[in-house]
């Protein structure tokens, strides 16, 4: 009786949940053994439950009461500059916690932690003037900048592109093209994240003799730099936010 209804639930689960046709239930399916086929529904369960108390305990919260406050523009803009909404999210979280006056302490303000300058060029870009103060307008120009970001890296897949972009959001282009350049020397392809983030940690002071190898003063083009972790956490932590809020939102 255990098997029947684990089974019943399995097939349902693949066409609810994994939308899989009736077709791809091969014949070569049927020889695993029904210790093996409950494990897996088991396993599909456990997941689909710890997602459903995710997603209940993210509706209760403070943080999903501000998600659904400024979902309609985050949407908006997200569309409107080829963003899933959700990795938005990601990053508002990861950003602020959805605090509209967070500050750090360099100075970065808002919902999506905009720099001063970046705020002063953005305004003049968009014809928008209170990106520091006003919680809508720091998620328009959060996204649009995050969209800037985007354009220098277009060798890159799109998920690749996504966090070289969001590492250069927080860190500036110019750390994430040294990291690059250090990947090329290495000769690894410096369009995927995974090869350049160890060389964000490569750029400080202590790696001059690598630094010789590569720059002619001896020194990475835009300076040293010491908030490898930082980036590399942030990047890191809004993919994997983002993996759970595509399936909770």
């Amino acid at each position: 009786m255990k098997y029947i209804l684990l089974l019943s639930t399995f097939c349902l689960l693949l066409l609810s949940s994994c939308n899989t046709s009736a077709e791809n239930i091969s014949v070569a399916d049927q020889s695993i053994s029904q210790d093996s086929l409950i494990k897996v529904v088991e396993k599909r369960l456990a997941d689909k439950k710890k997602l459903s108390l995710l997603r209940k305990e993210l509706s209760q919260s403070t943080i999903g009461l501000r998600i659904n406050k400024y979902k309609p523009i985050i949407k908006k803009y997200s569309k409107r500059y080829g963003f899933d909404w959700r990795l938005i999210v990601a990053q508002i979280v990861q950003e602020s916690g959805f605090r509209e006056k967070a500050r750090s302490r360099v100075g970065a303000s808002g919902l999506m932690q905009i720099m001063p300058l970046t705020a002063k060029e953005i305004g003049q870009e968009l014809d928008i003037e209170f990106i520091m103060k006003n919680p809508r307008e720091n998620i328009t120009a959060g996204i649009y900048h995050l969209k800037k970001q985007m354009r220098y890296f277009p060798d890159s897949q799109i998920n690749e592109r996504t966090r070289l972009a969001l590492a250069s959001y927080n860190a500036g282009a110019g750390r994430v093209f040294d990291a690059q350049e250090l990947a090329k020397y290495h000769k690894k392809p410096d369009n995927r994240w995974n090869n350049v983030k160890p060389y964000l940690a490569k750029l400080k002071h202590s790696d001059w003799e690598l630094h010789l190898q590569v720059w002619p003063g001896g020194q990475p083009k835009y300076g040293y730099f010491y908030g490898f972790a930082e980036t590399t956490q942030y990047v890191d932590r809004i993919w994997e936010a983002y993996s759970i809020y595509r399936q909770i939102l």
